[in-house]
């Protein structure tokens, strides 16, 4: 049974790391679209129709391909003034509480995100721009965001579940 949850977890892991990979791509696409944005603006006194808004959902994609990438790591912030203090025990036990009630909130908004996605593209909603971006394409990503927060705080909580059946074992 752990062969299998290892298996899928560093399947997980994987995934996570192409996401990141694919927003550090985004971040560099990003940076040269305002760049092109500045110079044309200030340069040759002109401006496109397409630098805000293109880096508008670039910055969708960057912010919920790279999330779950975050959590893994261990990066989001915290603020740990009380929770220092505990025994190391109740700090996990706390975690793995934290943890489920960021999975149902997850759960939660990636269904929510799911639901407008689907609901843009059905109805066929574009934005209202000159470009006329499909709509879909922006909630599909933060949906998409969301189930691999989601899959990556269950890699979390089983991981700190294990550390704690660890700890009491070697008691």
């Amino acid at each position: 049974m752990n062969k299998i949850f290892d298996k899928l977890f560093r399947g997980i892991t994987k995934l996570n790391i192409f996401n990141e990979t694919l927003a550090e791509i985004g971040a560099v696409v990003l940076a040269i679209i305002v760049i092109w944005g500045v110079m044309l603006t200030y340069v040759f006194g002109k401006s496109d129709i397409f630098s805000v808004e293109i880096s508008e959902y670039l910055l969708v994609l960057i912010c919920f391909f790279s999330i779950a990438f975050v959590q893994k790591e261990d990066k989001h912030v915290k603020v740990d003034i009380v929770t220092e203090k505990f025994s190391l025990k109740k700090r996990q036990i706390l975690e793995i509480f934290t943890s489920f009630l960021c999975l149902i909130f997850c759960i939660i908004v990636g269904w929510k995100a799911a639901t407008v996605s689907i609901m843009n593209f059905q109805r066929n909603f574009y934005s209202t721009s000159l470009i006329s971006f499909p709509m879909w394409i922006p909630y599909i990503i933060i949906s998409y965001g969301f189930v691999m927060l989601t899959l990556q705080f269950l890699v979390n909580i089983y991981n700190l579940i294990v550390k704690l059946t660890v700890s009491k074992n070697s008691k």
